[in-house]
């Protein structure tokens, strides 16, 4: 199947309990010109999650009862065909995803019901292993914008990335592009991605010169990480300085005063230690 051939539905399906910090695309196709249609569900994902594959039949079972109700279904009707949902999982995280891939893996005793109950499997791409920056490009879909911004990148790279979709990625359509946007706006650190916004909806004219005004931006972001990990590194220096304190019988106020630590942070630590 070719990109081509995909339309990309205009809803999400994520409840609230995940809106905040998630956002899924859903596409429809027909399958080798024929009227079949059916659902991919794109998941993205930053860190191992357990309950995904419960997840994922929410978003299944909500497309199929949109689906439903749109269709009209007749009980008498013994035509009735649903379309297939094939759910997949973008990932982005360093640790391994050991998460079941099989909905019935994490079911309780499912060996005892045979094929009784509910279940499928979904697909995993692991972004930062097995996709590359050249063949992404290449692809030029809104699939592969997301895939390409969503690898472990720095502000530069990202921003040169943003540059790259907003000139070669004449295949995205308006809706499309707004279904990026919103991505970049709940995946990406604000400031970022306020400027990306606003590069995606520059003419090509002006993107080279906006990209190039906003090398202050990275300074700063780059300036900022580096002064938070000099304090993180300061703190837990003065933490071990309070635990050793701690331990030869100082007290509280004595340590407090050699760490310069607060005395509620000092109290904090102790309250840990005898834990």
């Amino acid at each position: 199947m070719k990109v081509e051939q995909l339309t990309l539905v205009n809803k999400s399906y994520i409840s609230s309990d995940y809106e905040e910090t998630e956002s899924d695309i859903v596409y429809k196709a027909k399958v080798n010109g024929k009227e079949v249609v059916f659902y991919i569900l794109l998941e993205f994902q930053s860190s191992v999650d357990y309950t995904m594959p419960l997840r994922l039949f929410f978003y299944i079972s909500e497309i199929l009862r949109e689906y439903a109700k749109n269709a009209k279904y007749k009980a008498y009707d013994k035509s009735i065909k649903i379309p297939a949902v094939v759910p997949l999982v973008l990932y982005n995280g360093k640790p391994v995803w050991d998460v079941p891939t099989r909905f019935r893996d994490i079911v309780e005793s499912e060996e005892l019901f045979g094929d009784s109950i509910i279940d499928f499997r979904y697909n995993l791409f692991d972004v930062n292993n097995k996709y590359f920056k050249k063949e992404l490009i290449e692809n030029k879909s809104i699939t592969s914008a997301i895939f390409l911004l969503d690898q472990k990148i720095d502000p530069k790279e990202f921003l040169d990335r943003i540059k790259t979709i907003a000139l070669f990625f004449d295949m995205l359509n308006e809706k499309e592009l707004q279904v990026l946007k919103h991505w970049i706006e709940n995946s990406v650190e604000d400031r970022l991605s306020k400027e990306a916004v606003k590069i995606l909806s520059s003419s090509k004219e002006e993107v080279e010169s906006m990209v190039a005004s906003n090398a202050y931006i990275i300074t700063e972001m780059e300036e900022k990480a580096e002064q938070k990990g000099i304090e993180k590194g300061a703190t837990d220096n003065a933490v071990k300085v309070a635990k050793n304190f701690l331990k030869m019988g100082f007290a509280v106020e004595q340590v407090a005063k050699g760490s310069e630590l607060s005395i509620e942070k000092v109290l904090e630590i102790k309250k840990k230690m005898m834990n």
